[in-house]
């Protein structure tokens, strides 16, 4: 009776055993998305020279680099490698190390104390590693975990991007994925780029005036194969514009382009309008959003289509850390 008890209960743990370790190794795979953009902007700054206390773009020391990387992404870094070490979760085991974790190395002394840091590019299975960091001698490089002089001064390694960070911007790029191109049949006439007049704005002593295409007046198989530019910088020396009294007659098939006229008389006494900033109450000039959990500045400045400076500009009451349940100012 208790033989055929503990051959159950031995058989009910190795089939949890084989579920719980199938469901780590699948947690584990992934696109890389944001660890792969990481390492891509480092690695345009390979060949930058060493020079201690170096924080970029043009010269780099170890712990300037890293945090020079991780600052584009919206993460603020100690100033230093063993400040980073202590800011960090510890990863323990080279095996777990993944693309984008830290990895902390002893200094020439080799007295057990963390003396210099890089950034994992590449993982195998066995433990081994690459990362890009900046070297005393060769300026940033990558370089491999098995090197003579890295293997033996090798300490642990650190995790900033969590699996809510990452699982947040997977779920971002997947929204921002673009639908199917419609067909010729269900493209709008305005859809075609060689029936398309551009207009750009007016330059500060320029002045955008009501126009008509060029390609108006032409005949109906006509292809333009450029974009048309319209800028005129004194409407009012524009005799014909100014007295024309009827509106111009055009083909039912042409594409007219009207932008509304500003008229500015020539005054050198004038001065020069002054940059005013949007008031905090005007209705519609800023969204709110709140930061959930995962989140960086990054990642929001992606959904926005904004730069990570123009958020620090909207919002300057943030700190070094971004918190979940913080309301940003989003600029429309």
């Amino acid at each position: 009776m208790y033989k055929k008890i503990a051959i159950l209960i031995f058989t009910v743990v190795a089939f949890a055993s084989c579920g719980t370790s199938k469901k780590a190794a699948t947690a584990k795979k992934g696109s890389f998305g944001l660890q792969n953009e990481i390492i891509d902007y480092g690695k345009k700054y390979i060949g930058k020279p060493y020079r201690y206390a170096g924080k970029g773009p043009n010269s780099f020391d170890c712990s300037g680099f890293t945090s020079y990387v991780f600052r584009k992404f919206g993460y603020t870094l100690s100033p230093s490698s063993s400040g980073q070490d202590r800011q960090v979760p510890s990863i323990r085991r080279k095996k777990d190390l993944t693309k984008g974790d830290l990895v902390f190395f002893e200094g020439r002394r080799q007295n057990g104390n963390v003396g210099h840091v890089g950034i994992v590019t590449e993982t195998r299975g066995n433990g081994e590693f690459k990362f890009i960091h900046a070297s005393t001698q060769y300026g940033v490089i990558v370089s491999s975990s098995e090197e003579a002089y890295y293997a033996s001064r090798y300490l642990r390694g650190g995790r900033i991007l969590d699996d809510r960070t990452l699982a947040a911007y997977e779920r971002k790029e997947k929204d921002k994925e673009p639908s199917s191109a419609p067909s010729a049949k269900e493209r709008k006439p305005m859809d075609d780029p060689k029936k398309m007049t551009v207009f750009t704005p007016a330059a500060a002593d320029q002045h955008a005036v009501a126009a008509v295409s060029p390609v108006s007046d032409a005949p109906r198989s006509a292809d333009v194969s450029e974009p048309v530019i319209l800028v005129q910088t004194d409407p009012l020396k524009n005799e014909q514009a100014a007295h024309r009294k009827k509106p111009i007659e055009t083909p039912p098939d042409t594409i007219v382009a009207i932008v509304k006229q500003a008229v500015i008389r020539d005054d050198s006494t004038l001065p020069k309008p002054a940059e005013q900033s949007i008031p905090d109450h005007e209705p519609g000039a800023f969204l709110s959003h709140e930061v959930k959990m995962g989140e960086t500045l990054y990642s929001i400045s992606r959904h926005y289509r904004c730069t990570i400076d123009q958020l620090r500009m909207w919002n300057p009451q943030l700190g070094a850390v971004l918190q979940a349940g913080q309301t940003l100012r989003i600029a429309q």
